[in-house]
């Protein structure tokens, strides 16, 4: 994938790829969590043809560690906001896109959000596949881009089903 996703932000299995040069890049973490355990975002702000775009790769807690899944979504949220510019936040919420919490973060940062109801968890259990019933892995963008496409795409070494969105400037 390093051919054509020459440029990369992060790491332990939330990494951003990118055929864009990345011009700036940083993580966030849960305070007092070991490193390995700790990221929540990985951020980067690409260089698309001179425009920049904020891009977020997210991963929240499960519900049911319910306290620690509320400080995600409230450091997520600040960290959004403090974000200028165009902003697509796209990863594992852990949360469905009914729940209190996804119309809250949604509402609360202005960002629409692509994946509504696309089943993407469970894709498998070790080694046995499975047909997934949650839709928990969303796309959210700033009012600046829209949608041109979306869709789940192929099993790959993860429980989750990859979304794939083809996003575009509004202008």
């Amino acid at each position: 994938m390093q051919d054509v996703y020459p440029n990369q932000a992060g790491k332990h299995g939330l990494v951003i790829l990118s055929k864009y040069p990345i011009v700036d890049k940083s993580r966030l973490d849960r305070p007092g969590q070991p490193y390995w355990q700790s990221l929540i975002v990985a951020w980067a702000k690409l260089d698309v043809d001179g425009r920049e775009v904020n891009i977020v790769g997210a991963h929240m807690s499960r519900p049911f560690y319910a306290s620690q899944q509320k400080n995600d979504y409230d450091h997520l949220t600040k960290f959004v906001q403090s974000l200028t510019g165009p902003v697509i936040v796209a990863g594992d919420f852990n949360a469905a896109p009914w729940t209190h919490k996804a119309h809250k973060f949604s509402a609360t940062t202005g960002l629409g959000r692509f994946n509504t109801f696309v089943p993407t968890w469970p894709a498998r259990w070790k080694a046995l596949p499975l047909v997934p019933v949650l839709p928990i892995d969303n796309v959210f963008v700033s009012p600046q881009l829209t949608k041109i496409d979306l869709s789940v795409g192929n099993r790959l070494e993860s429980d989750h089903l990859p979304v794939v969105a083809d996003i575009a400037f509004v202008d």
